[in-house]
């Protein structure tokens, strides 16, 4: 299965990992993989996976689609391409690593979303919340450790 990892700077935003017959990109909620930039057109480039190779085409973009820092109209990737698009960077992987060493684990393949990234933050924070009201907290006061017994 093919893998798109996609970066700004340094920083992985998401993996798309698809068995899909095509990825579009975009800056719209309706794309695969939506890079919300101005610099990024609402319909940017789609990846066609055919049987000549997975090939890239540029969506007639203002801004341009770059593979390996090439301007290009239409491209086969290949593995470890990068893909620029905006201010992001799409490495592109024939086989994902991700897939392959989640289906030694159990075969099932887990992969998230942006809400879900933020719902599952949302409840590790609550989570240590809750944990941090309910562990005992040592108190010394005055002539009393902490253990409550009056020091001599």
């Amino acid at each position: 299965m093919p893998e798109v990892v996609v970066k700004a700077g340094d920083q992985i935003i998401e993996r798309v990992i698809t068995e899909k017959g095509f990825l579009s990109i975009g800056r719209t909620s309706d794309n695969d993989i939506v890079l919300n930039h101005q610099g990024v057109s609402r319909e940017h480039a789609r990846i066609d996976f055919a049987a000549e190779g997975p090939l890239l085409r540029d969506l007639k973009s203002l801004n341009g689609t770059f593979v390996n820092t090439q301007r290009v109209d239409e491209c086969i990737l290949r593995d470890e391409d990068v893909i620029t698009v905006g201010k992001y960077s799409l490495v592109f992987y024939v086989d994902s690593k991700l897939a392959m060493s989640m289906t030694e684990i159990d075969g099932t393949l887990v992969l998230q979303s942006p809400e879900l990234r933020e719902s599952l933050e949302q409840k590790s924070r609550n989570s240590e919340e809750e944990l941090s009201e309910t562990r005992p907290i040592p108190i010394s006061r005055g002539d009393q450790s902490a253990s409550g017994k009056e020091q001599k």
